[in-house]
Formats: C-alpha cells, sequence, structure tokens
C-alpha cells in the first residue's frame, strides 16, 4: 500500500514538473551578427498581462536595441543600447512583434537571452483546459503549491546559468588577456637581455681595439 502510495506521488510531481517545463513560459538564447536585426512574433487569442525579460549575456558593451510592436502597429515599448530589461504589458487578440536590434554595432556580435510568460501563473487544472470555477480539494491545492514552488526552482536555475555563462565568458576573455600579457612581458624580458648581452660585447670589443695600438707601439720602441 505504501509503495503504491509512493509511485502515485511520483507520478503526480513528474506530470507537475513537466507541466512546468512546458507551460512555464517561452525563453530562448539566440546570437546577434552585428549591424542586424531579429523579430520574433509572438499570437496572443486573449487579454493577459505579461511579463517580458532580456539579458545580453555577452558581446561588444553587453546593450542591444528592443522594441515591442502591438497587432495594430503600436510601440509598446522601446529602450536602446540596454544590457538588461524587464516590463509589464497587456495583450490582446492578435500578433505581437519582438525586434532586437544591433544595427549600431559594426564588429560585436550579442548573445542574447529573454523570457515571456504570464504575469500570474495558472493552477493545473486551467493548464489541462479545464476553465470551469470550482473549489480545490486539498491534493490539488497541494499540487498547485509544488507546481507554484517548482516554477521558482525553474526560475533560479535559469538565472543561475546565465550568471554562470557571463562569469565564464568573462573568465575566458580574462585569460586570454594574461595569456597575451604574459607573451609580452616575455618577449619584452629576452629582448632587454639579447640587448644587454650586445652592449657589453660591444664594450669589450671597442676596449681590446683601444689597447691594440698601444702595445704595439711600446714593442716598438723597446726594439729600437
Amino acid at each position: 500500500m505504501w509503495n503504491t502510495l509512493k509511485t502515485v506521488l511520483r507520478l503526480l510531481l513528474l506530470q507537475c514538473f513537466l507541466s512546468v517545463v512546458q507551460s512555464h513560459g517561452t525563453s530562448l538564447t539566440f546570437e546577434l551578427p552585428d549591424n542586424e536585426r531579429f523579430c520574433l512574433s509572438e499570437t496572443f487569442d486573449e487579454s493577459k498581462s505579461y511579463v517580458f525579460q532580456y539579458k545580453v549575456i555577452r558581446g561588444g558593451q553587453n546593450d542591444v536595441d528592443m522594441t515591442l510592436v502591438s497587432p495594430n502597429g503600436k510601440i509598446l515599448y522601446k529602450e536602446l543600447k540596454k544590457v538588461q530589461d524587464k516590463f509589464r504589458f497587456d495583450s490582446s487578440h492578435g500578433q505581437f512583434q519582438f525586434c532586437f536590434s544591433n544595427e549600431f554595432s559594426t564588429i560585436s556580435h550579442k548573445v542574447i537571452f529573454f523570457d515571456l510568460r504570464t504575469e500570474e501563473m495558472d493552477n493545473l487544472a486551467v493548464e489541462a483546459g479545464n476553465k470551469k470555477p470550482y473549489v480545490d480539494t486539498a491534493s490539488e491545492n497541494s499540487m498547485n503549491q509544488i507546481h507554484s514552488s517548482m516554477s521558482q526552482v525553474v526560475d533560479f536555475q535559469r538565472q543561475y546559468r546565465l550568471r554562470e555563462a557571463m562569469g565564464r565568458f568573462k573568465a575566458e576573455i580574462l585569460n586570454g588577456r594574461v595569456m597575451w600579457w604574459s607573451l609580452f612581458q616575455t618577449l619584452v624580458i629576452f629582448i632587454a637581455g639579447a640587448g644587454q648581452v650586445f652592449l657589453l660585447k660591444k664594450c669589450f670589443t671597442q676596449s681590446s681595439s683601444t689597447l691594440l695600438p698601444t702595445a704595439e707601439v711600446i714593442h716598438a720602441n723597446q726594439t729600437a
């Protein structure tokens, strides 16, 4: 009996986790080449409050232009050269466009992450397609709480992955700069050592050539 109960609980938790992954929102990481513009579209069938956030992970000064256009062509959001931002908007029936522009940059590619989700998360019954109001049972309330907690876990994991990616990229840049600086210092040391050897050798050569005529004169006087 207890094993059966544990199996059912595991299946419910797995189903809850899958529903979080599938309906948690729309997230994407993509590369935006220099001097280019990239637009994504999303079609909404009902009016809801959505939260949109984006962040430039790497590239140049970590900035990008972002514009949100409604189905009737109205600009709902527009920011230039932003590193990251988060804003809320109300959807309507139609197709919205999310445009990222790197046209101001001529050499730097940008890697951008964005996330689109509803402001208030639906419970499991609504996500399953049951939109009729009814009173949740104790087990359904527990599953909804688990669903909400797992959604927060997914958010934390996503933020940690972004920070880890940004930190790794900065560490790689720092490692490359340290390597080139070390090579430059090594080259300077070799040049300085070779220069010192050359100068010392030249000084001793000049001293020998100066003493040689004097010795010949002394030898000639003694002979005479």
